[in-house]
């Protein structure tokens, strides 16, 4: 319901020690680093390791579990595996430098797997290359006799013998078929050893390529015989190396805990590039919420760092940190999609989380899709624990699954109407004989408290524009406020009391038309006197009243808006009353009861991802644009700490786990 209050914290350190200081801040995540302008400070960077070197380390760890987690027989969550764990004793304990050990060998064996699969294609290449000359008993290096060569080769695609035979016409030689694919027409010709030359120039004008085998004194087939053999050998060992792949993916949980400890090393690394230094001092500079700075501080002291907390000036941009109930937290992403208020001015997720919960309740009205929601998200939640971005996502959504189970109950939606359809498509009940609970159903039988949206959209209409005038009071309610805040009293109810007036007037009108036509007629005359005050001159102050009137059009356009709901809420009912009906259409029979079961399963589920899409996607954009329009001053930046690297572990360590002068390694 509030931005925290930042302080600047300035802190000036030893240079050894800067890098084990700026772990322990990682640590604390309460501190976000501000860049020092080298402008003002002429100082020098600190020293550290390379970061191209920590970014290869980085890479050849997570090659290696990538490929470790092949092989492994761990449990495989969706939201991934965190392992509690202390970094600086993960390090005592030897079990870091043996998870590099495993992380070199990994690789090694991924290098030597290439090269023997790259092996293992260069026998299969040499196969192919023997296979027209299977035919052969001579080894393939056989050139002929002294008075006679022997002469192996292929002729072009398409060509046949023939033609080899025509281009030998008149010379002493003889061509014989051996083999014919695609790839050629592959020949053996006996000549005279005369006449080679001539028969070497009379088929290369025909496009005759020569094979050469030198040195072979094998035929092809047992070539063929030694390269499957080989290529046996190859299987052998590549068998081997996944075999110790397979067995060293058990230090699979150690392999990822060393790529967090080492990202870290990374971000500790970049993070120093926002620091600056003397040859005895680092200064770093930055932000930290009022409420952590007592654990800041205590931080600082332990290790005899100078520090300063002050209050950020105007010049000063601090970073934006919400602080809301349980509730109201879930939905600060949605607001994060936005914009960030400014420092110092109105959070607005608490109300906006109250509307976002009604009104996708209301867009997304079915009791059974709200059960579905609410125990898929909560169940996950539970569950497989995911981490906290992931955890406020879903935490939305499970809410959210509780309004529409809420409106659902009201409106008489469950899975669409698929009680009613079941129960007068397969047990061939009367439905409409039925009594009706709602007293505005009409003579179709629902099971609706209020009444059912598809039978009567009217009411829907009626209830949707009346939850967005509501939305919009609230939004120049809020306006009121922060004007109030601010002390302009006066301000706060001139714009919005004339308004409010005008709004009660039109709406008694059905009720009590003398007295909403007074109020409405009241409300005018303040908008006419009032939104003009600010300018000089009666001509002035008349236009600005009359410009006050012609902004009533936005505020019905912005009403009108809320007729999504009504879309959006018969969408989804009409989807789902369809697939009810296509689902029960075979009756009470064996196949009847297995169609429903697949075409409900199926129907519902894509009917809940498409609808629940569309609906967030709506009822945000009725926050931005119609709520957020009357109140919302934009333009803040988050607050980011920074943070060690949590992919894989969490962090149970102290922070007297971890000593001061700890080095890069």
């Amino acid at each position: 319901m509030s931005i925290s209050k930042m302080k600047k914290l300035t802190v000036v350190v030893p240079r050894q020690d800067a890098d084990a200081l700026l772990r322990q801040l990682m640590r604390l995540r309460a501190v976000s680093l501000e860049p020092i302008d080298k402008a003002e400070l002429p100082l020098d960077m600190l020293d550290g390791i390379d970061l191209a070197g920590a970014r290869a380390n980085l890479a050849r760890i997570e090659t290696a579990a990538r490929e470790l987690a092949r092989y492994s027989k761990r449990k495989k969550s969706i939201f991934g595996h965190r392992s509690p764990v202390s970094p600086a004793a993960f390090r005592g304990d030897g079990r870091e430098a043996a998870a590099w050990k495993v992380v070199e060998e990994t690789c090694r064996i991924i290098e030597q797997r290439q090269e023997l699969k790259s092996a293992f294609e260069a026998e299969e290449l040499r196969k192919a290359s023997f296979r027209p000359y299977l035919s052969l008993r001579e080894p393939l290096g056989y050139n002929g006799t002294a008075s006679s060569a022997f002469l192996l080769g292929a002729l072009p695609s398409g060509l046949r013998i023939e033609r080899a035979e025509q281009a030998l016409e008149g010379l002493a030689a003889v061509p014989e078929l051996l083999f014919a694919d695609a790839t050629g027409t592959y020949i053996t010709v006996l000549a005279h050893k005369s006449e080679e030359k001539a028969v070497l120039s009379a088929l290369a004008s025909i496009g005759w390529s020569r094979a050469l085998f030198r040195g072979e004194n094998k035929n092809a087939a047992q070539l063929t015989e030694d390269a499957k053999i080989e290529q046996t050998k190859i299987r052998g060992k590549l068998g081997k190396l996944e075999a110790r792949l397979a067995a060293l993916s058990d230090k699979l949980c150690d392999v990822e805990i060393l790529w967090d400890i080492e990202n870290t090393t990374l971000l500790a690394e970049e993070n120093k590039q926002r620091l600056a230094a003397t040859r005895e001092c680092a200064v770093l500079e930055g932000f930290c919420p009022a409420d952590d700075a007592d654990r800041v501080t205590r931080l600082l002291e332990r290790h005899g760092a100078a520090y300063e907390l002050l209050d950020p000036t105007e010049e000063d941009d601090p970073p934006i940190l919400l602080k809301n109930n349980g509730f109201a937290r879930n939905f600060e992403w949605v607001l994060g999609m936005y914009s960030y208020p400014k420092y110092g001015r109105f959070d607005p997720t608490f109300i906006m989380s109250i509307f976002y919960f009604l009104i996708f309740g209301l867009m997304f009205a079915d009791a059974g899709y709200g059960l579905v929601l609410m125990l898929g998200c909560f169940g996950a939640v539970r569950w497989l624990r995911p981490r906290e971005g992931m955890k406020r996502f879903l935490l939305m959504f499970g809410y959210c699954g509780i309004s529409c189970l809420l409106f659902g109950v009201l409106f008489g939606s469950y899975f669409g109407n698929f009680p009613l359809a079941f129960l007068e498509n397969v047990l061939k009940v009367p439905v409409n004989e039925m009594p009706n609970l709602s007293k505005l159903a009409s003579t179709q039988a629902n099971l609706a408290i209020l009444f059912d949206p598809l039978q009567n959209p009217m009411a829907f209409l009626v209830v949707s524009l009346a939850f967005g005038a509501l939305h919009l009071l609230a939004g120049m309610a809020v306006r009121a406020y922060i004007l109030c805040r601010d002390g302009k009293v006066l301000d706060a109810l001139l714009d919005t009391l004339p308004y409010w007036t005008l709004f009660a007037g039109l709406g008694l009108l059905v009720i009590n038309s003398t007295l909403g036509a007074a109020l409405s007629i009241a409300g005018v005359l303040l908008i006419l006197v009032t939104q003009g005050r600010h300018k000089k001159g009666f001509a002035q102050k008349l236009l600005g009243g009359l410009g006050g009137l012609y902004g009533l059009i936005n505020y019905a356009s912005d009403l009108l808006s809320y007729s999504r709901v009504l879309a959006l809420g018969l969408a989804s009912a009409v989807i789902g009353q369809v697939i009810n009906i296509l689902a029960t259409l075979k009756g009470a029979s064996v196949i009847g009861f297995l169609l429903m079961i697949l075409v409900f399963v199926i129907g519902h589920l894509l009917n809940i991802v498409i609808n629940v899409l569309g609906t967030f996607v709506h009822t945000a954009r009725l926050q931005y644009i119609e709520f957020f329009g009357k109140f919302y001053e934009d333009g803040g930046r988050p607050f980011r700490p920074m943070t060690a690297s949590d992919r894989y572990i969490e962090d149970c360590s102290s922070e007297e786990d971890e000593p001061l002068s700890t080095q890069l390694t």
